[in-house]
This record gives C-alpha cells, structure tokens and sequence, in this order.
C-alpha cells in the first residue's frame, strides 16, 4: 500500500523550515536585540500564508535562547532537537498558551479565553517569558474578544501576545486598536 504523502499536512507548530518570511523574521530579530518587541503583535493576512509558522518559528527563537541546539538564524530553521521544540510539538510547554478555534466548534468561547487568563496569573516556569498564540483572532466570539481586550490592556512585560487573523474577516476594532500590526501579503509568484 502506497502512502499519499500530498495529503498529509504538516501543522505549523511542527513546520522547522521557514519559507518566504525572511525579510519579516529579520525585522523581528532587530527588535528583539533592541528590547522592543511589542507586548501584542497581530500578524494579518490572506488564509493559508504560513502565518501560524512564522509566529511558532519567532516563538521558538524567543524561547531556544541559551538551551543547547537553539534557532538557526541562518537558515531560518528549527532545530528538532531543542527542548523548547520539543515541548512545544508536544503541547506542553509551560510557557506558552495556544488558543484557537477547534474543528468541533468554530467559535472561540470566553471560557477559553478565561482559562487563558488562568494562565496569565501563573508564575512563569523559565526565561521570565509567557508568550501567547491566538490563532484564528476572527473566530473570537463577541465575550471572548471583550475579556482578552482586558488581559491585552494590562499586560506584564514579560507576557508576548500573538494574535494570528485571516484578513477575509474582520476583528473587533477595539481589539485591533490595541495590537501592533504585521499585514503579510506575498505576490502570486511568492506564494
């Protein structure tokens, strides 16, 4: 039996080459060396761009600092090998909070956004570094979006937040207010 090797999907968090994101990556890299990664970081664009990878690629940059086998800023690539990759690939990264929508219901809850803030009183486990991924920000529900409007406007320095958007859909303005914005777009050639 022969295995389709097209239909198997690679999920972002476990994409370790970044492709076409250089320039993006890079800029991010200055602002990491000059301390000044915004507290809240909405990544924008068209579905299907890669933007979940490129955040989980800036994430493991931040998080394999200093542990053996860390990001490949050459190559733009992570090493399999790291403990935070590893941790990550399995969920269970102590300082990390992924909330997205499921496959079960499109909607993301305010219950979820709650246990998230659960999350944000926590102590961190290293690096004094919570980061936060939300992923599909347009399928926050109307509660969910004004609850993580609270946790956004009072962050601590230590606490990254990632809100991934396809840009077909619209967010709460308000929401949108508070973030620093990265709209992607790649020309149909660079797709």
């Amino acid at each position: 039996m022969i295995t389709d090797k097209i239909n198997q999907t690679i999920l972002p968090k476990n994409q370790l080459q970044l492709f076409g994101y250089i320039n993006h990556f890079n800029s991010f890299i200055q602002l990491s060396e000059q301390k000044s990664v915004p507290n809240t970081i909405l990544i924008s664009g068209q579905k299907g761009l890669g933007k979940s990878t490129f955040a989980y690629h800036i994430i493991n940059y931040l998080l394999s600092k200093g542990e053996d086998n860390p990001y490949d800023i050459n190559t733009n690539c992570i090493n399999n090998t790291n403990l935070s990759y590893k941790l990550v690939a399995k969920s269970i990264h102590p300082n990390i909070y992924i909330l997205d929508s499921n496959l079960v219901q499109e909607n993301i809850k305010i219950q979820q956004v709650r246990n998230l803030i659960k999350f944000l009183n926590k102590t961190v486990y290293s690096k004094n570094l919570k980061i936060i991924m939300i992923d599909n920000a347009e399928h926050l529900n109307l509660n969910a979006s004004n609850a993580l409007l609270k946790a956004i406007e009072e962050p601590n320095n230590n606490t990254i937040f990632f809100i991934i958007q396809n840009s077909a859909s619209k967010i709460s303005k308000t929401l949108k207010s508070r973030c620093n914005e990265f709209k992607i777009f790649f020309s149909h050639n660079k797709k």
